[in-house]
């Protein structure tokens, strides 16, 4: 029996999730605006402002990593786009774990957790209904 391919492409988070991550991006700086602007405070330091823009480009950081990261599966190898780009063989897989909280897909992106010969373990996250289904029969062993 000939080995089975599989090409599947999509984005690595539902777009609920990118919602809400845009929803505390902006949060965060509308507080930071009206905290700055109270005059019942006393105005915020110089190294508060640093520490909070510091803070704020790591959550903005990620959160553009959350917008355009993407799940590919192209003949025998697993990747994610991210800040630090990831992709894993799949004959290089000797554990894998596929979760998936049943009716909170929409937030709580399903994702593929495997562990690999002597580099460690990766996370995949997916939100296309293809890879979660490609996900499912990467983890029943169905595709090698």
């Amino acid at each position: 029996m000939e080995s089975e391919t599989i090409h599947v492409d999509g984005p690595a988070f539902p777009k609920l999730v990118k919602l809400l991550g845009g929803l505390i991006v902006g949060s965060l700086l509308f507080w930071f605006r009206s905290v700055q602007g109270n005059g019942d405070f006393v105005s915020v330091s110089s190294n508060g402002s640093l520490i909070f823009f510091a803070s704020f480009s790591v959550v903005a950081y990620i959160y553009y990593w959350i917008l355009v990261s993407r799940t590919r599966i192209d003949g025998a190898v697993i990747s994610q786009t991210w800040y630090v780009h990831k992709s894993v063989k799949i004959h290089d897989i000797t554990q894998i774990k596929f979760i998936v909280i049943p009716h909170l897909e929409w937030l709580i992106a399903p994702r593929l957790v495997v562990r690999v010969k002597s580099r460690g373990s990766y996370i995949f996250h997916a939100a296309d209904p293809q890879l979660l289904a490609a996900f499912a029969r990467i983890s029943l062993g169905e595709i090698p």
